[in-house]
Formats: C-alpha cells, structure tokens, sequence
C-alpha cells in the first residue's frame, strides 16, 4: 500500500486534459471580457471626441454669424490658427472664391464650386478629409463663408482612443494571466490529486477491512483455544490484547483515509469528546508503550458536539501517532481538550522538535512528510476532517513542544463555563 500512495505522488495523468478544459476556457472569457470592455470604451470615447468635434463646429458657426468683425487675411489666419480648420469667402452669385486659408495648390480650377456643392458632406482635399459647413457672417458687410473642418476617419478616432487601453489592458493581462494560469494549475493539480486520494483510499478500504477483520477472527479463535488448553497461561498473556489493539489502530487509520474522499456519508452523531480522547488514548497506548513515551490525558472538559465521531477518531488518532513518533524513547505527549469561546480545540503536544522547517508551510497536504518511511497522509486526514466540520488544523511550538489543534466549532455546548479547563 505504502509503495502505490508514494506512486500516486506525482502529478496525475488527467491533469493536462483537465487544465485545457477548466483554465483554458476561464482564461479565454477573461480575455474575451477584457476585449469587450475595451471595444466599448474605445467606442464610447471616438463618439465623445466626435461630439466634440461638432460642438466645436457650432461655437465657430455661432461666432462668425454673431461677429461684427469684417473678415480679412489676417482674421481669417487667427481662425485658423485657433480652431484648426480652413475658410474660404464665397460669393455665390459670381460662384467664385475670395479670402481663404487654404494654401494655393489646393484650390485649383473648379475646387472652389465643389466646396460650395458639397456643404454638409464630407469631401477630400490634398490627401485630407474635411467636412464642409457654410455659415453667414453678421459683420458689416455680411459674406458667405465655407468652413472645412478636419474629419478624422472613424477607424482612425477608434484607434487613436483605444490604443492607451488596449496598451494598459495588455500590460496588465501580461502580468495577470501567466500568475492566474500558474495559481489554477497548481489548485487542479491539488485537487485531482485530492479526488485521486479519495479514490484509492475507496478502493483499499474494502480489502484493509476484509484482512483486519480476518486478522480479528484469527486472534480471537487463538485466544479461545490457549483459554481452553492453559487457563492460567493464556489468563496472565496480554500479548493478543496488544495485537488486537493494534488491529484497532489499523482500521481507525482505514476509516481516516476514508475521510478523505467519502466521510460526508457518515452519520452525524453527539459525540462526547471526553470519551472520543479516551478511545484514542486506549488505541495508542499500546504504541506509546512500546516506543518508550509517556501518553498522558488532559482533564476533562463535559463538552458534547454533534460530530462524525469514527473520522474525527480517526485524526485524532493519526495526531497522537505522529506525536509518538516525534517524541522519541524517553519523550512524552499529551492529549488534552481546550474549551474557548464559541469553539473547541482537541489538543495533542509532545516533546518531540517539531517539523522540519522546509516543511513547515505544506506540513497538512497529502504525501508530504519528514520521514524517511513515510506517506504523507496522517496531517492530510486530520486536514481534511477538520475542514469538513467546518473547523481548522493548525500547529505550533510552545516552549519546547510542538502542538497540534484541530478546533471546532460548537452549535452546542452541553457543559456550563465552569466545567470547561484548560491544559
């Protein structure tokens, strides 16, 4: 078993396909939107600037026809100067043109008569687009006059107003989209390995159960037949008790694995937290013992929380083995329960150093682990039975021991302020 969950640590092989068919899809609305968005804004600011343009033309029309200013060269040049468009005096009787703006070489034969016909449309004039108004003046002596006003083309006002968004809007997806990518490739990795997890530890439960259980009969059958044939012994041999404890270790172990992938199918049940420590203390104890390390139990706390009573067992159960094991011959653990305001924390410390620093910050995901014989998925149960009763694992050093605390939530309390202690 331990040489398949060490296999199962790589990568999984759908990832890919699952990768093109969750973030390639995500990214490509997020860029389809971004797109959008600017399409709109560069729409909206091309109809503001020719809104503008326009509003120009009036003032300039409203100007002329309200000035009592007679037009000549020089005003007309100050015109131009100021509002960027050209004007030609016409007179309409004689069809010819008189005081302009516009260079010599623009206004060959003819041109002038086509300015005047084409009022109110838009017409090209040496390689520029123009739009052409005619207007009164109001002066002292009232002439006709045809404004030609620079007309940008659509596709060019768009542009020129889409450009510094499309520029940031790159800038930013440039930086974004490769750190987004990065983020959810790394949270489908994590959670089709999750998925994977739960799969085989579906898989494996069925034939662990089926060989402890064989294991149970077996030992059970042993004992009737040694209480048969040597009473005395087999009344002063605790070996089987031990052997049978540790069948017991073995399937809340199976039932933490399940917890992984299908414990929302247990039954939620009140659970009284003092007994549940007191199982685990019982399980372990066996183990403590044989490793040389003192197992201690905190006070009682009378706290009863509805709970999945076997998986939260069974984190339980994965904590006080790991903190055996990082204890050492000689070293001690505790397992205790801390009642805090609105919550519950069941408590496992020991004397051991604590995990190494390089994995102190993914200590709780599957298949990381400091030991050499390890397979990384005693934190991942205690991770994921925690999370799934809507509380929290986390772990700290006090002093010279590590602690471990998985805290719950508390919809009932069934123990007043005055029963609940603190280790």
């Amino acid at each position: 078993m331990t040489g398949l969950f060490r296999g199962a640590a790589s990568p999984p092989q759908g990832s890919t396909s699952l990768f093109r068919r969750i973030v390639v899809p995500v990214v490509g609305l997020v860029l389809a939107a971004v797109l959008a968005n600017v399409a709109f804004a560069a729409w909206l600011a091309a109809r503001q600037a020719a809104e503008r343009a326009e509003a120009g033309r009036v003032q300039v029309a409203q100007a002329l026809a309200s000035s009592r200013v007679t037009l000549t060269q020089p005003v007309l040049d100050t015109l131009e100067q100021l509002t960027g468009s050209h004007f030609l005096i016409w007179d309409s009787a004689a069809r010819a043109a008189g005081l302009t703006t516009l260079p010599p070489t623009a206004l060959s034969p003819g041109v002038a008569a086509s300015l005047a016909d084409a009022v109110g449309d838009v017409t090209v004039l040496a390689g520029r687009r123009y739009r052409i108004g005619r207007v009164r003046s109001g002066g002292v002596r009232p002439e006709t006059v045809l404004m030609l006003v620079p007309e940008r083309s659509v596709v060019r006002a768009t542009l020129e107003a889409a450009w510094p968004l499309v520029a940031a809007a790159a800038a930013t997806l440039a930086v974004f989209v490769p750190l987004a990518l990065a983020t959810l490739r790394t949270t489908l990795v994590a959670s089709e390995r999750q998925r994977l997890l739960g799969q085989l530890a579906a898989g494996f439960a069925h034939e662990l159960r089926n060989a402890v259980t064989g294991a149970r009969l077996a030992i059970d059958l042993h004992r009737r037949r040694c209480a048969a044939s040597r009473p005395a012994t087999a009344a002063n041999d605790d070996s089987l008790t031990v052997a049978t404890r540790q069948l017991d270790i073995v399937e809340a172990e199976v039932r933490g694995l399940l917890a992984l992938g299908r414990s929302a199918q247990a039954a939620v049940e009140p659970t009284d937290l003092d007994r549940l420590c007191d199982d685990v203390r019982e399980l372990t104890a066996a183990r403590a013992s044989h490793a040389g390390v003192l197992l201690d139990r905190g006070p009682p706390a009378s706290i009863t929380m509805p709970a999945r009573r076997d998986a939260l067992r069974a984190a339980l159960v994965n904590l006080v083995l790991n903190a055996i094991d990082a204890a050492g011959r000689g070293g001690a653990v505790r397992l205790a329960i801390l009642a805090e305001p609105g919550s519950a924390a069941l408590v496992v410390d020991d004397t051991g150093p604590g995990p190494p620093p390089a994995l102190a910050a993914t200590i709780h995901e599957p298949f990381v682990t400091g030991k050499p014989e390890g397979v990384g998925l005693g934190l991942a149960v205690a991770q994921a039975v925690a999370t799934e009763h809507g509380g929290t694992l986390s772990w700290c050093r006090q002093g010279d021991r590590t602690r471990f605390a998985i805290r719950l939530p508390l919809p009932t309390l069934d123990a007043s302020p005055a029963h609940s202690s603190r280790p």
